[in-house]
């Protein structure tokens, strides 16, 4: 499953917001702070390397988040069409693999309710 997510970063925090993001020599880094109701808070890291406009993933160790897309320049500020997708280990049993599926409808779910401009792709 993916969420597609747009922002507009006009240079200031956004409020409500529970993304962290860091602009470093072509590569966007940051961190998604998420309040699970099994895990309690979750912050999940993620990092992207520009080229032209597009948003290319860089591979982290699980969880993590894998966030690419588009950077393009607008009136408001940068806009960004984001592609997130959580990347969790992988599960052995069936009963591993049944809770990461829980924990991945959960962290969308929340995604969807505290960011309502995020639209969910089965994928």
């Amino acid at each position: 499953m993916k969420a597609r997510l747009y922002l507009v970063l006009s240079g200031h925090p956004s409020q409500g917001l529970p993304l962290e993001l860091r602009w470093e020599g072509g590569e966007v880094q940051g961190v998604f702070r998420q309040a699970n109701p099994v895990l309690g808070e979750v912050a999940l890291p993620f990092a992207s390397r520009l080229t032209g406009e597009h948003l290319k993933a860089l591979p982290l160790p699980p969880p993590s988040l894998k966030v690419e897309g588009r950077v393009l320049p607008g009136t408001k500020g940068l806009e960004l069409e984001l592609e997130l997708s959580l990347i969790l280990p992988e599960g052995r049993t069936w009963g591993e693999r049944a809770f990461t599926r829980i924990l991945e409808l959960v962290f969308y779910k929340s995604l969807e309710r505290s960011l309502p401009q995020v639209v969910l792709s089965p994928v």
